[in-house]
């Protein structure tokens, strides 16, 4: 039999915790209204299904009734729809289309959580300062969506991945805007421990079912994450040293991450992009810091290291091509992903004002040369 809609709110109050008295608080009538919907014998006003929706982190569809597989499919249209706007590479226009058609979206089902954490991971894009497609001109306003965007998610959403996904694009975004306060709440909320991973959960039932097979391809994903956030680690503090002005650590640590990335790839014939990281190319973080050291021979040795990969190695890329390492070799992970556009992105790197100091070397303008060549 389908339930009636004081059956529905009764449920979702119950799921979520909330005493009668609780919900009644929140919307700003008594209890008595609350306990008259539940039993049957009255209804919410329809100025207040908007707000329940919202406090139960649904859509009003689903007080109605009238959500269920269907809806859940349509969501997932709706989200491919706009994902489908983004073009290769993309650019601040083509993810705008893909922003405001997530956001038609949530006109319809505005409390969805998979819909409104896809709106996230878009609007962190364009409001996010640091990225190539920042939006200068609505970021600040995406932003403060991506704030109200956040507290449902993390309220409502039951995917705990989800919830923590939220929890970081707004430590990520209240410190871009300055709101260090707001920041450091949700960086508080991350557990301490790195191996808490649905990877290594999931390592560890296998084992217990013999399934060792299983097993090793779990481990190889969790090795992976461990890999590209151990990466990130030592490229942040390399940063963070040669903004202390402490360059010899800033290169020890920097040069460690790229031992890293050869020693874990020594058993490959071509060396995959992993020394592209979010806060820039290692290969050129090391250079700005050699010429911080006055030894311009090595820093143009850093920069040629990372011209020669992008245009030498990645011209052997395959679609089909996986890594050889037991460490890696069963992820599907795009290692050898061939980006476009490797001759701008070379030279936005080259056009670093760090490297005006050489701009008119000789080995520079070779470098130069070979990309403008390519």
């Amino acid at each position: 039999m389908k339930e009636t809609m004081g059956q529905i709110i009764k449920r979702l109050r119950k799921e979520r915790n909330f005493t009668q008295e609780e919900l009644a608080e929140q919307l700003g009538i008594t209890f008595q209204a609350v306990s008259k919907w539940e039993n049957d014998t009255g209804m919410p006003d329809v100025s207040q299904i908007i707000p329940l929706a919202t406090i139960f982190g649904v859509s009003t569809d689903v007080l109605f009734g009238m959500s269920g597989k269907g809806n859940r499919e349509e969501v997932q249209r709706i989200i491919q729809s706009a994902i489908a706007f983004i073009t290769e590479p993309a650019t601040k226009e083509s993810v705008y289309l893909c922003y405001n058609a997530l956001l038609d979206g949530l006109k319809k089902y505005p409390n969805n959580t998979t819909l409104l954490s896809q709106c996230l991971e878009i609007g962190i894009s364009l409001a996010y300062p640091e990225n190539d497609i920042y939006d200068g001109e609505n970021g600040k306003k995406i932003y403060q969506e991506c704030v109200r965007q956040a507290d449902l998610v993390i309220q409502h959403s039951p995917n705990a991945t989800d919830i923590l996904r939220a929890h970081m694009i707004m430590v990520l975004l209240h410190s871009a805007y300055g709101n260090m306060e707001s920041a450091r709440e949700h960086a508080n909320t991350f557990p301490w421990r790195a191996d808490m991973t649905i990877y290594k959960m999931n390592a560890h039932i296998s084992h217990y079912e013999n399934d060792y097979y299983a097993e090793s391809i779990q481990c190889q994903y969790d090795f992976l994450y461990h890999l590209e956030a151990m990466l990130d680690d030592m490229v942040e503090l390399g940063c963070s040293y040669c903004q202390l002005n402490d360059y010899v650590d800033a290169r020890y640590t920097l040069s460690d991450a790229v031992a890293l990335i050869e020693l874990v790839c020594k058993r490959e014939d071509i060396m995959p992009s992993l020394h592209c990281r979010e806060r820039g190319d290692i290969y050129a973080l090391l250079a700005e810091v050699y010429l911080k050291e006055k030894k311009t021979d090595e820093a143009l040795q850093m920069l040629k290291k990372m011209v020669c990969h992008d245009l030498l190695e990645r011209s052997k890329y395959k679609s089909h091509m996986k890594m050889c390492t037991p460490l890696l070799r069963d992820t599907d992970n795009s290692f050898y992903k061939i980006l476009p556009n490797i001759k701008q992105r070379l030279l936005k790197k080259l056009d670093n004002p760090a490297f005006d100091d050489i701009r008119e070397n000789d080995g520079f303008l070779k470098l130069l040369e070979n990309v403008n060549r390519a």
